[in-house]
């Protein structure tokens, strides 16, 4: 339990309006700058635990770090009374989990703005590399205006740091994603399933998962049941349904990519319903037409698949029959579709299609077909099965790729007349270095290759091995080499056969403007400046956006990426560290000031005259934003009076003002009160005109005077203009109580006052 006085350090704690399994959240006074404020106070338990404040602490510089409309506030942290606390802006219009409560279900619209403005603050969250790790109901709070904010990073983890290794799942059960549970690992996109599931509880009324267990094998069995928010039993609009599930997906890569297409999916779909896409849909009419089309659809099919099948058929038989004359006509080997060629053109035909027209999965099909015939003799089954590993690497295939080498390097054809000795080695090399993960990272100068014969060809496939699958750089190096020795070939074989090995040069021609723009890479080094980090991000995406072929050098890019990231993360966190500790200091020595300030201004007050504290606020400034905020507050309230006093003058001088007046010393009097200024007032009594000081009259009798004459406004902007100008005066002139009654009763009618009576409270 949480047990405090009333006055928490310079807080002054008004009502209890939250309460977590750490905290207790107050709203408060403080009486500093004179707003109120959410006042979060560590449970006295957890106090003493130092894993437990530290969490806390990481709380607040984390949300100090968020500065975005959809992300509460934090404005100090402190100690006092043995308890940790955090002072955030307040957010009087509840939570999310109240408005559930409330209504049973949140409308549809309304929901899809929320989910939205809650996704926007997510999304300034994780550009500083941090996830929440705890989205829910419960962590959604409201402005009196409505708009929605997400609260509480106490379970925030940068991203970069890698998987939770504390073995507890933190987040609520209800919402939390399914990888947390079954592979304790999460990022930015397991956010993107808890705002999913709170959506689903906000717009059904009940949770995805009924998940009311900490027990993790049951949470594992709960969170495998796939969600679908039609399943539920209720009618949304097409597209609602489409991003709710799309944010509950089962998988993360299943879920939208990035903040910004969550975003974008729920402004699509609130802009759709707004246009009232789903009403239509929905129509009578509607469903019949789509209902007719579909009819015509399916029949319309129905009848080309017949006429398709018989055509089929047709066509089969023709080719069965002119295949049949071909094998009678004795020639023995054909090259018709269908009928038989021989190992050497069939051969020749898949390299032509690997080499020439570059489709490459087709190239794999017709080189394994011809690896599993049973009168392929070597070299040709084993040169078979290292371009069906070319085609399988760049294919990405690279399983299938590592079984063709490892069977080129058990059956090297050794006993074959057409296998030299040196042949031999090389298919049993390849097969040894990359039957097992393909050898990556065999840097060049060990592999070793002869550059006069075949074995050349052991350069290209380790160089696109590495290029598809490994080190992109080290790729594009072993590639090149094969590409500037590949003539040596031809030019000390003593036969012609070996210029068919130049062709594969064409294989390199793919990657050749890739792999000069590989070649003049560096792995960035650690970043010391933001600046530096910030064009280095920039350079590494331009060149990743350049690339289309090389997956691997895309990964090197992005893993360079991730570095650069968290440098600049730890620098941002390193920066933010020092300005906080700037801003404490200056904060601390601007409230000192402030503080001087607030005494010294009833002395430059003259009776009623606020012209002189006007003038001395009117060209100050603070850098703390929490002082400035005080002293525009303070601006608005004397400058208000003093629109009050004026508007009041000029009402006396048009019309008077009759009733009673009582002076401040406590005597009173009645008469009609004609004239008005700073310095005096004259009212018709009885007796005659009598002439008083306007410092005589007490506070009240003003307010009386302008209450009479809002009462017979009619026009309603003016009439709220008094009303204001009257609360900002009693403010000052120390009538707190009559100032706090007018103030909220006109909070609750105009929504424009409320933002601006927030500034003085």
């Amino acid at each position: 339990m949480v047990r405090v006085r009333r006055k928490f350090d310079h807080f002054m704690i008004v009502r209890q309006i939250g309460e977590g399994g750490m905290s207790r959240v107050f709203e408060a006074e403080d009486e500093t700058l004179g707003r109120r404020v959410a006042l979060k106070i560590l449970n006295r338990n957890y106090g003493r635990d130092e894993t437990r404040v530290e969490q806390f602490r990481q709380e607040a510089l984390i949300t100090a770090n968020v500065n975005h409309p959809n992300v509460i506030k934090l404005y100090s942290v402190g100690n006092d009374q043995g308890y940790f606390y955090i002072a955030m802006e307040l957010a009087a219009g509840g939570t999310l989990e109240h408005k559930i409560r409330q209504l049973g279900v949140i409308p549809e619209h309304d929901a899809l703005t929320i989910g939205r403005e809650v996704a926007e603050g997510l999304r300034a969250a994780q550009q500083l590399g941090l996830i929440h790790r705890d989205v829910k109901p419960a962590n959604i709070l409201f402005t009196e205006t409505g708009a929605a904010k997400v609260v509480d990073f106490g379970l925030a983890l940068f991203v970069e740091r890698g998987p939770d290794s504390s073995g507890e799942i933190w987040a609520t059960p209800y919402y939390v994603a399914p990888e947390k549970v079954l592979d304790n690992r999460e990022d930015y996109r397991s956010d993107i399933f808890s705002l999913g599931a709170t959506l689903y509880h906000a717009l059904t009324g009940q949770p995805p998962h009924k998940a009311d267990t900490n027990n993790i094998e049951q949470l594992r069995m709960i969170k495998c049941r796939r969600v679908a928010l039609e399943d539920s039993g209720k009618r949304f609009a097409p597209r609602t349904i489409h991003v709710v599930n799309r944010m509950v997906a089962f998988r993360p890569q299943e879920r939208c990519a990035n903040y910004d297409e969550t975003v974008d999916e729920l402004r699509l779909a609130e802009g759709l319903l707004s246009q009232g896409y789903s009403a239509r849909l929905n129509s009578r009419r509607m469903r019949w037409g789509i209902g007719v089309a579909a009819a015509l659809l399916i029949a319309f099919s129905v009848g080309w698949l017949i006429q398709f099948v018989s055509g089929k058929k047709a066509a089969d038989i023709t080719a069965n029959a002119e295949t049949s004359r071909s094998d009678l006509a004795g020639d023995g080997v054909t090259l018709q579709a269908g009928g038989k060629r021989t190992v050497a053109e069939r051969f020749l035909a898949a390299r032509e299609i690997m080499l020439k027209e570059r489709q490459f999965s087709e190239g794999r099909h017709q080189f394994e077909r011809l690896i599993e015939t049973d009168d392929v003799r070597q070299p040709t089954l084993n040169w078979a099965r290292f371009n069906a590993a070319v085609c399988a690497i760049i294919t990405g295939k690279k399983d299938d790729a590592a079984k063709h080498l490892r069977a080129m390097g058990g059956d090297t054809g050794s006993g074959s007349s057409l296998v030299t000795a040196e042949l031999a080695g090389f298919f049993k090399k390849i097969g040894t270095l990359m039957g097992i993960g393909l050898g990556l990272g065999k840097a060049l100068d060990e592999l070793g290759y002869a550059t006069n014969d075949e074995a050349i060809l052991g350069y290209l496939i380790h160089g696109l091995a590495e290029w598809h699958h490994g080190n992109a750089l080290l790729g594009a190096r072993e590639m090149s080499f094969f590409k500037e020795h590949v003539s040596e070939v031809r030019s000390l074989s003593t036969t012609a056969s070996l210029d068919w090995v130049s062709l594969y040069s064409r294989i390199v021609e793919m990657y050749e403007k890739e792999m000069a723009l590989a070649m003049t890479l560096e792995e960035p080094g650690r970043q010391t400046t933001l600046t530096e980090c910030r064009e280095t991000l920039t350079r590494l995406r331009q060149t990743r956006d350049k690339l289309t072929n090389s997956t691997s050098l895309k990964k090197t890019l992005e893993k360079w990426e991730i570095q650069v990231k968290r440098d600049m993360t730890r620098l941002f966190m390193e920066q933010k560290q020092q300005d906080m500790v700037l801003d404490k200091e200056r904060l601390q020595r601007e409230l000192s000031q402030w503080t001087e300030i607030i005494a010294t201004l009833p002395a430059l007050i003259d009776g009623y005259d606020y012209s002189r504290i006007t003038e001395m606020l009117k060209d100050m400034r603070f850098e703390s934003a929490e002082v400035q905020s005080a002293l525009d507050g303070k601006r608005y309230l004397y400058a208000q009076t003093q629109a009050f006093l004026a508007q009041l003058f000029n009402d006396i001088l048009s019309t008077g003002y009759e009733g009673r007046f009582i002076r401040r010393e406590g005597s009173s009097m009645e008469g009609k009160m004609t004239a008005a200024s700073l310095e005096n007032v004259e009212i018709t009594t009885e007796r005659g005109v009598v002439k008083l000081p306007l410092d005589s009259m007490s506070p009240q009798s003003l307010l009386d005077a302008a209450q009479s004459f809002a009462s017979q406004s009619t026009d309603s902007q003016d009439y709220y203009q008094r009303q204001e100008r009257m609360a900002a005066f009693a403010r000052v002139a120390g009538l707190g109580s009559f100032s706090a009654t007018v103030a909220a009763q006109l909070m609750e009618e105009n929504r424009s006052f409320r933002s601006r009576w927030m500034k003085v409270q």
